[in-house]
């Protein structure tokens, strides 16, 4: 257990980069733009995301290389842990380079409890977190999805898709500032042709069973950041709300498809955090993507009241609805043709560099005729596409 020191740096971090209003009738974020000096230096990014379901949890730490072009660098070698007001503690250890993981109960997880992030670097710095109190759930009463159309960017074309919704509970005392996070599943089959393999040692072979994989399943966070405050909303249930839509012009919907909404319930500086910050993140960003402005994180070092930091530690209640999709009426596709095809075959491939090896050569139908030539490795392995794998979900 770490020995905890008075909280005092918290507001005077934020004042020396990120001026911010969080007291006003609108109760908007004035957003701080750096100026290419402060943009030079590695930034911490801290990802704390709880909640109130037990199991094991997670807690990312890395530093970024700049914050206009920020990358994922993990922070190594930490020592985390998360201690409630009355100093019950649990410690987080790493799993892999920068994710730090701990399984938290339900004795330790209490509604109405405050809890504070703590961290130590290997070089001993010491970051600590503003407390935050856990809400409790509010419930997530159903999730559907409509087949709809919808507009593109090019004026006067639609695209064909599914469009997801909520209805839940309003419970203004306890879950006026909601998030809702959204992970979606689905399957997908790599093209059934034979496939050969110029190795590392430049001999042509049989691609090995272990290591062609035809049917996988990808699991991916999706980026969108949905907030609401539901304070000035009448009546006690909300419906239809929004949240993502689906094209027909992915691979997602091809076979099936899963989605798991999560409804968070946030003290009122966490909401105002992600309401923010979903302004600044694009539609296919993140928090390791272009940041346009920053907004104010909740943890601060110890020892450098003035150090930028990306992030913020929340905890929330939590209640969640699993959606699954196959076979929507009406819902047509139009497969690409040439995804995967074989294309050229390369020339003087045993003068490849090692660099180059191994090169995947595939036989497959293209425009009618049989054809050899190179393919990409995701096509004869789909382990390889990101938050891919070859086990199918114990939920599937």
């Amino acid at each position: 257990m770490i020995e905890r020191k008075p909280q005092y740096c918290m507001q005077k971090n934020s004042l020396f980069v990120i001026s911010v209003i969080l007291i006003s009738l609108s109760g908007c974020i004035e957003r701080y733009y750096p100026d290419e000096e402060e943009l030079q230096t590695g930034t911490l990014v801290v990802v704390a995301q709880l909640n109130n379901l037990p199991g094991v949890q997670s807690v990312y730490l890395s530093r970024s290389s700049t914050l206009r072009y920020p990358t994922y660098d993990p922070l190594t070698g930490c020592y985390v842990e998360v201690a409630t007001a009355d100093g019950m503690t649990r410690e987080f250890e790493e799993s892999k380079p920068g994710e730090y993981v701990s399984f938290l109960d339900e004795q330790f997880l209490r509604s109405g409890e405050q809890y504070s992030l703590v961290f130590i670097t290997p070089e001993g710095e010491r970051y600590e977190s503003e407390f935050e109190t856990l809400h409790p759930a509010c419930e997530l009463n159903s999730l559907y999805f409509n087949r709809e159309d919808h507009l593109t960017s090019d004026p006067g074309n639609m695209e064909e898709g599914i469009q997801f919704y909520i209805d839940f509970e309003i419970e203004k005392d306890s879950g006026r500032y909601l998030r809702w996070q959204l992970i979606e599943t689905f399957e997908i089959h790599n093209p059934e042709y034979p496939v050969l393999i110029f190795d590392v040692d430049r001999r042509m072979k049989d691609l090995p069973d272990t290591s062609s994989w035809r049917t996988c399943w990808i699991t991916l966070d999706i980026p969108e950041i949905y907030t609401l405050d539901v304070g000035n909303m009448e009546g006690t249930k909300y419906k239809q709300r929004p949240l993502n839509f689906v094209s027909n012009e992915t691979r997602r919907l091809y076979f099936r498809y899963s989605l798991l909404v999560r409804q968070l319930s946030f003290s009122e500086k966490a909401f105002w955090y992600w309401n923010e910050l979903g302004k600044n993140l694009q539609s296919k960003g993140n928090l390791f993507d272009t940041q346009p402005s920053l907004t104010q994180s909740n943890i601060c070092n110890t020892n450098d009241e003035d150090e930028l930091i990306i992030g913020y530690f929340s905890i929330s209640g939590a209640s969640e609805r699993r959606i699954f999709v196959e076979n929507v009426p009406d819902l047509r596709f139009s497969k690409d043709p040439y995804y995967c095809a074989p294309g050229a075959y390369p020339q003087f491939l045993y003068y490849f560099s090692l660099q180059y090896l191994p090169v995947y050569l595939a036989s497959g139908i293209v425009d009618g005729e049989r054809k050899t030539g190179q393919v990409n490795k995701y096509c004869v392995d789909c382990r390889e596409y990101k938050g891919s794998s070859h086990i199918k979900p114990d939920f599937w």
